[in-house]
């Protein structure tokens, strides 16, 4: 299995880390980094910025890991696997609203890792088609198209609005259009790319996503679906 994937373990056991490290080794993974406590975890997360974790639920006998995984959904929104040796049905329950990709139970088995990264894998290769990848700094950022509302040119650099934040890039609408694959997006104006989806009124000469008025210019019409 030969993959450049990131991956992150989160641990605080070191021989079961260690242990879980030599078999992603074993099949390729090259890109591999060891955490035994949250503050490890969140600086390789921010750092390191890996394309998926494994994550132990329970470290030092706190639920770490369900923390850890709510950060990673509202932050970073990247797959993670959970590791446990718990069946209690509450931190179960717990675990499962956090939506993991699947779990892997100790003592841990080289199968059962094996095919933890097969499902990653294509989580990832699902969610490559629904997102866009930029850096800011030496920061990458997921943009998920569901969360872009417009995007506004302002000489060399584009404005990109999310739902909740405003990323600048140095890069055209044309770039933003190539890279975003997908016909949600459609040019209202020289000057803008709106996200169909998130249109809540026309009018002639303009369209609106919630209270922000876009213009609309008469060679670049929306055909709202």
């Amino acid at each position: 299995m030969n993959s450049n994937l990131k991956i992150v373990i989160v641990e605080d056991e070191v021989l079961i880390a260690e242990f879980m490290k030599d078999i992603l080794l074993s099949f390729n993974f090259t890109e591999v980094k060891l955490a035994h406590n949250k503050k490890q975890a969140r600086a390789l997360l921010t750092d390191f910025f890996p394309d998926a974790v494994l994550l132990d639920i329970r470290m030092k006998g706190e639920l770490d890991g369900i923390v850890l995984a709510n950060e990673i959904n509202e932050k970073y929104k990247i797959p993670f696997v959970f590791i446990s040796a718990h069946s209690d049905r509450e931190i179960i329950e717990k675990a499962i609203n956090t939506k993991p990709i699947t779990y892997i139970t100790k003592p841990i088995k080289e199968a059962d890792v094996f095919a933890a990264i097969q499902l990653v894998k294509q989580k990832l290769k699902d969610d490559a088609a629904h997102f866009l990848l930029i850096k800011n700094g030496y920061e990458n950022i997921k943009l998920f198209f569901d969360d872009i509302l417009y995007v506004k040119s302002d000489d060399n650099y584009i404005h990109i609005f999310t739902t909740d934040d405003k990323h600048t890039i140095r890069n055209s609408l044309e770039w933003f259009k190539d890279n975003i694959k997908s016909n949600l997006f459609q040019r209202a104006h020289r000057s803008y790319i709106v996200n169909k989806s998130k249109i809540t009124k026309t009018k002639s000469k303009s369209v609106f996503i919630g209270d922000i008025e876009i213009p609309l210019s008469r060679g670049h019409q929306i055909k709202l679906d």
